[in-house]
């Protein structure tokens, strides 16, 4: 899947901007510094307080930071998520709840796509937002990704995150 490859050399691509700015604090950079680096209109949104199509959504104690510049979906930095509403509005609900999830799945199970993928299946059935139907339209969003060195193929992610969905022995 693009979204978090893409994601991941932009954010690289600013945490090295944002380690010089930072080189005097400890630690990863803020959501603040990260929302004042990207600039626009970026926005922070309190853990707890976020809304996706009437659903509120958390991941722990994590914030949101709301980027229209992001060039993808979402992504994940230690400490708070990242989603571009923009490019959000133009999937179903599913698909964007999903996302989330699975940006929070980094935040919890790190950086493994197939752990983040079972994570957000996981979250959306206990959660009831995820349907089998659901589930169908995330594989249809996922399904053109293609494979490489460090992701399997979008059909690959979704036969696994089936599993998952079917497993209840997963937490």
């Amino acid at each position: 899947m693009t979204f978090c490859r893409k994601v991941l050399s932009r954010i690289a691509v600013t945490l090295l901007v944002l380690a010089g700015a930072a080189a005097n604090a400890e630690g990863p950079p803020t959501p603040e510094e990260y929302a004042a680096h990207v600039g626009g209109d970026a926005s922070i949104v309190p853990s707890g307080q976020l809304k996706i199509d009437n659903y509120k959504m958390q991941c722990g104690h994590r914030p949101t930071v709301l980027d229209n510049q992001l060039d993808d979906y979402g992504a994940a930095y230690p400490g708070f998520l990242i989603l571009n509403p923009k490019l959000m509005s133009r999937i179903s609900t599913p698909v964007k709840l999903w996302i989330f999830a699975h940006e929070c799945g980094h935040q919890f199970r790190g950086p493994d796509e197939e752990t983040a993928d079972c994570f957000a299946v996981q979250r959306g059935r206990r959660q009831g937002w995820l349907t089998p139907d659901g589930l169908e339209e995330v594989c249809k969003f996922i399904a053109p990704a293609k494979g490489d060195s460090m992701h399997v193929s979008g059909s690959h992610r979704c036969e696994y995150m089936r599993r998952c969905y079917d497993d209840s022995s997963i937490r």
